[in-house]
């Protein structure tokens, strides 16, 4: 497992309640009303802006500062060829990738590190806006690390955003570690939060309090505050909260499943997911199974349970494959979102002395560099790895999405995510990344990976 951080409960609530001596100034507003944070043309020493020139700039979201004129090379990187969702998730998603900037100034990837690496931190842009960043999991591993840069590198493209204040839940079971998070950043008070709800069951009256105080909440990564079809907790975007980015995630379930049944057929498969009671495993797990002509050897009990609940922890994950293997040995197939995990999976299975399973097939939405590069040497026959993208950037989409709200544009209450199922190749197996566990399609420049996992 591949734990950057380890941090005891007391250390937890060190972190959510330290920065309570600091200030903010805030200029709330509801959601989808414009403030007087108009968007600026000029950034400050350390940060790193896309072009907003709103005299000069063309496009749909230009009187709002933002251009759509991403760079193809980058969405290419971070989605893959897909076909392009509804124009209004789509422009929102192609002005955000429009600031990735992959040629940071030195100053920019220090003060991200800082930022990256401290509860608080001043942006050095003068600016009055406040992002919170409320993350259930936090740096436990290296996607949340990885998502969690991607989020601040978009931050200081903004000269409004002039402290970022983040938190972390470490998947913590107890309600009041992850309440604390939300009621933390509400007394700051930030302008608005972005994050991934992990237990949505546990916040979802801390977000409705966010809104009704017209501090939009953003979470990414399909993380819904509860699926409106199976909790009563569920709270709907665009009421309950501003947005939420990320794929159709029944249409991504049914796209694992097209893959398990044209390679798998009829066979047993076994199915993995996150956490009970987020969305983003739910979401696809329940259309996944339902249109699954494989026989699932761990069913869950009902739509509302999580089948193979791992946490996205690398050793949990190993327990549950092997653990099936080991009951269910004709199992020629499993879904999952997380490529790391199944890597530590394999690693398990040779350490238990089993045998690679014949005939393997991987119906997976993460791309973790370790798993593709593990199966380009095993060069087992048979094997093959089917894959979505890590969606790391959406994080950069949920910024986005917030200073456009609170610059006055309409934005839908879901910020659809396209994706497309891809096989792995040799060429999907880059030894020269800074850290093997970083997905192929973030964002974050090598250069700044580098500082990030210097340790190892």
């Amino acid at each position: 497992m591949r734990r950057i951080r380890t941090i005891g409960l007391l250390a937890v609530l060190a972190l959510i309640f330290s920065a309570c001596g600091g200030s903010g100034t805030t200029t709330t507003t509801a959601a989808g009303t414009t403030t007087t944070a108009a968007p600026t043309t000029t950034a400050a020493p350390g940060t790193t802006e896309a072009p907003t020139d709103t005299t000069m700039a063309e496009g749909p979201l230009a009187e709002y500062g933002e251009s759509v004129d991403a760079d193809p090379a980058l969405v290419e990187k971070a989605l893959g060829p897909v076909t392009p969702s509804d124009e209004a998730s789509w422009n929102i998603i192609l002005a955000s990738i429009a600031r990735a900037d992959q040629d940071l100034d030195q100053a920019t990837i220090d003060k991200a590190i800082e930022c990256w690496s401290q509860p608080e931190c001043d942006t050095d842009s003068g600016g009055d806006l406040v992002m919170g960043y409320a993350d259930g999991g936090g740096h436990v591993n290296v996607w949340r690390g990885v998502t969690h840069m991607e989020a601040i590198l978009q931050a200081l493209t903004y000269p409004e955003i002039g402290t970022i204040v983040s938190t972390e839940g470490l998947w913590q079971l107890d309600p009041s570690v992850h309440q604390g998070q939300f009621e933390f950043l509400l007394q700051y008070p930030v302008d608005f939060i972005v994050g991934y709800p992990d237990f949505p069951e546990m916040v979802y009256e801390q977000i409705r309090t966010a809104t009704d105080a017209g501090i939009p909440y953003i979470p990414f990564s399909g993380g819904w505050v509860g699926l409106p079809e199976v909790h009563d907790f569920a709270l709907t975007p665009g009421d309950g909260y501003l947005t939420v980015v990320g794929e159709d995630l029944c249409a991504l379930g049914e796209s694992f499943a097209e893959v398990l049944n044209r390679e798998v057929g009829d066979g047993e498969v076994g199915v993995l997911g996150g956490t009970t009671g987020n969305a983003l495993s739910l979401g696809w797990q329940n259309c996944h199974i339902s249109a699954l002509n494989s026989t699932v050897v761990n069913p869950p009990p009902d739509s509302s349970t999580v089948a193979g609940e791992t946490f996205w922890l690398n050793d949990v994950a190993a327990q549950v494959v092997t653990g099936l293997l080991s009951s269910n040995p004709d199992i020629r197939g499993f879904s999952y979102e997380y490529a790391d995990g199944m890597n530590s999976a394999w690693q398990a299975l040779e350490q238990l002395g089993q045998p690679f399973p014949e005939n393997m097939t991987l119906a997976l939405r993460t791309d973790e560099q370790t798993l593709f590069c593990d199966w380009a040497e095993r060069n087992v026959p048979g094997y093959r790895i089917f894959f979505s993208a890590g969606g790391n950037f959406q994080s950069r989409t949920a910024v986005t999405a917030a200073m456009l709200s609170m610059a006055g544009a309409s934005i839908p209450p879901e910020i659809v995510v396209p994706h497309v199922m891809r096989e792995v190749t040799a060429d999907d197996c880059n030894p020269n990344r800074p850290t093997p566990a970083v997905s192929g399609t973030s964002l974050v420049p090598d250069s700044v990976l580098q500082l990030m996992f210097a340790g190892g």
